[in-house]
């Protein structure tokens, strides 16, 4: 079922949130930020980053208003949002790589070796009403785009730095 068709359908929003054409949509958006800061591709283990903050709602609400801040001193400030980061990337595996391979196959995201890009995406439908959480979780995966990459840091130090391992 689409995504216009499951909120039409009354279906939950987490189930909504959670459908590979959105979490697509919302690696999209990152990569396409990620790529106007930093003038390179994404690294694809930043998308198992992106989608467990961007979709979940208090990493979404600590995020800071600016990515002029800097994110290793809000790393260090939010302790208890990262402490179950791991977790939650084991959680979105599957969801991220269904997001990638939907991504890829409609052509919203094209891959290089290790790395993703922001493709072309057709025109919202007029049928479509997105939520209040639909439009927070996009600006989330665009805010951590541009904070990823503006980071002086290379893809392993940022990913040890927010506790994981690629």
């Amino acid at each position: 079922m689409s995504t216009t068709a499951s909120i039409l359908a009354g279906e939950s929003e987490t189930t909504t949130l959670f459908n590979p054409a959105f979490c697509a949509l919302l690696l999209n958006k990152a990569c396409a930020a990620y790529e106007s800061k930093s003038d390179t591709a994404m690294p694809v283990t930043f998308a198992f980053l992106v989608l467990p903050s961007a979709l979940h709602k208090p990493t979404r609400e600590a995020l800071p208003s600016t990515t002029a801040s800097s994110m290793w001193a809000w790393l260090r400030s939010n302790p208890l949002i990262l402490m179950d980061l791991a977790n939650r990337i084991r959680a979105f595996r599957g969801f991220t790589g269904a997001a990638i391979s939907f991504g890829l196959r409609h052509a919203v995201l094209t891959s290089s070796l290790g790395s993703i890009t922001s493709g072309k995406i057709a025109r919202r439908p007029r049928t479509l009403l997105p939520t209040d959480d639909w439009n927070d979780c996009i600006k989330a995966a665009e805010f951590l785009g541009r904070w990823l990459g503006g980071s002086e840091a290379d893809e392993a130090t940022t990913l040890a730095r927010w506790g994981v391992k690629p």
